[in-house]
């Protein structure tokens, strides 16, 4: 990945045609279009961007527009974690009848996959010939620094010069809902235009809504276009795409934070999303329904209710997880679901926990858990004693990990043996990190815990795991994963096998690093 450091300043920065880049005024309303998709697509179109304008109120001949699908781990479409080439090819051939300079499909596929390989499995090139686009790889561009005052996150944020330098930004998200910021659809879709080493970054920093927000400030779409047949529903996010719904709507604005909050409503989410309040606060779009012209279908005739990431958690513990969300704002529910996510698979805890978040009535069970957690500043005062409680606004991620640990829920039998290994093992380790039963059980000094550091995994658990970080090893590093990471399976593994395993993680280190030196 070519990341190239030239300055730019935002602030007063213009285009070629001398416009501002940062768009912080809009009209007093936004608009916003619903439609179902039983028609032909193209006509659904159509029909729904004429209801905000037509293409020719956002485009003149001598302009560049850029497109962005979502095509996340190159997912297929019909899982409702991307958006099908099918919609993307129509806009095309709609903003071609406008007759602009030039057309550009762009997108970053993320950390799972290189992007030319989610453009091969999912037709892109293929609709890149047809109709004569050009089709950008973010993994292999240009990079500008573009310096934001007042950044919610960093000061500086890294997007691709042949993005910024576009005059008209068409955003075509999924519709789906996400375990670590509530729903992802216009707003988020721009998180693909940075660069994978930032979107790490960002996820271990867990400042996502923060960096969404820092991103739109710089170059808000103009359009939004929203691929609804097929969403993605429960805890849905980056990967895990495995409850596709068939909502059958299409949804097109000019203003990608109106689009996101009717979104919000029509997937029957908790409207409590801290990163779109945050845009609207600083001038992105609006959040307010009485702002918002929706043409088309109304809210209530489109709405098709998503299971939320809350409900997903809790249907595959078998219901030894129990989640009150009383209210609250996507701050405490990002700590509360996502923590609770990382920290366990669901269907492996052994016994029950109860976790509170929100500032709402709270219907308390007549017993309660002991291993009930409660979080964040706006947990109501008088429930705080029936738990422990972890305040802050949000609450500390780390501090929830440690408490969900401590009470002990979740299988220790790779842990216990892998410790025993560690322990008997006299060699220098210190090049080496240790996983089992989800947990980080050893790194050594060397170790960052980086994509082209060595990683040894222990118990069947693991094997997700293992599975996206060697992805991730192969994208970002370019080296192999197989002498990076070693697998040992079982639940448990014996001593034996985790020792080999140990030994010949140890032996390919050495030798590499012989190779390196």
């Amino acid at each position: 990945m070519f990341v190239r450091r030239v300055s730019v300043r935002t602030v007063g920065m213009s285009r070629k045609d001398g416009r501002s880049m940062l768009k912080t005024t809009r009209t007093l309303f936004s608009e916003v279009a619903i439609a179902r998709t039983d028609g032909e697509l193209e006509s659904t179109l159509r029909s729904c961007i004429d209801m905000v304008g037509g293409l020719a109120r956002y485009i003149k001949k001598t302009y560049t527009v850029f497109i962005k699908p979502n095509l996340t781990a190159g997912a297929p479409a019909e899982s409702g974690g991307t958006t099908g080439v099918g919609i993307v090819e129509a806009v095309v051939k709609l903003v071609k009848e406008v007759g602009p300079a030039r057309i550009i499909v762009g997108e970053g596929a993320g950390n799972e996959i290189r992007t030319a390989e989610a453009f091969q499995r999912l037709g892109y090139f293929d609709m890149a010939r047809r109709t004569n686009v050009e089709l950008v790889d973010c993994d292999n561009v240009e990079y500008v620094d573009v310096h934001l005052k007042d950044a919610l996150y960093r000061e500086t944020v890294h997007l691709p010069r042949i993005f910024l330098e576009s005059d008209v930004f068409i955003n075509v998200p999924a519709l789906k809902t996400h375990v670590a910021c509530g729903i992802t659809v216009a707003l988020k879709n721009t998180f693909g235009l940075i660069p994978d080493t930032d979107k790490t970054e960002v996820h271990r920093d867990g400042a996502l809504e923060e960096c969404l927000v820092d991103i739109n400030r710089i170059k808000p779409a103009d359009l939004v276009i929203v691929d609804g047949r097929t969403g993605a529903e429960g805890v849905a996010g980056g990967t895990d795409f495995d409850h596709p719904i068939h909502a059958n709507i299409i949804i097109v604005g000019n203003d990608p934070v109106a689009v996101d909050t009717v979104c919000t409503r029509v997937m029957k989410q908790n409207p409590r999303i801290r990163y779109l309040r945050w845009a609207a606060q600083r001038g992105i779009g609006t959040d307010a329904l009485d702002y918002i012209l929706i043409r088309g279908l109304n809210i209530r005739d489109a709405e098709c209710p998503f299971m939320t990431p809350a409900q997903q958690l809790m249907k595959d513990s078998g219901g030894k997880l129990r989640l009150f969300d009383l209210e609250s704002c996507s701050g405490c529910r990002s700590i509360a679901e996502g923590g609770v996510y990382r920290f366990a698979r669901p269907n492996v805890l052994l016994e029950s926990v109860d976790i509170v978040y929100g500032p709402g009535p709270w219907d308390m069970p007549v017993t309660v858990n002991p291993r009930t957690v409660l979080l964040g500043d706006c947990v109501r005062e008088e429930y705080r004693s029936r738990g422990i409680w972890i305040g802050g606004c949000p609450p500390s991620g780390r501090r929830y990990y440690e408490i969900l640990d401590s009470f002990d829920v979740v299988c220790r039998k790779c842990i216990d043996l892998a410790n025993r290994v560690i322990n008997s093992v006299r060699d220098d380790l210190s090049s080496i990190r240790v996983l089992a039963g989800g947990r980080e059980i050893l790194r050594g000094s060397k170790n960052l815990a980086r994509m082209d550091d060595y990683l040894l995994a222990v118990g069947d658990c693991q094997q997700g795991y293992c599975r996206h970080h060697s992805h991730r090893v192969r994208k970002m590093t370019e080296k192999n994963p197989e002498d990076l990471i070693e697998f040992v399976s079982g639940c448990p593994p014996t001593i034996d096998e985790i020792i080999a395993g140990l030994n010949a993680l140890s032996r390919r280190a050495i030798q590499l690093d012989k190779q390196t030196v």
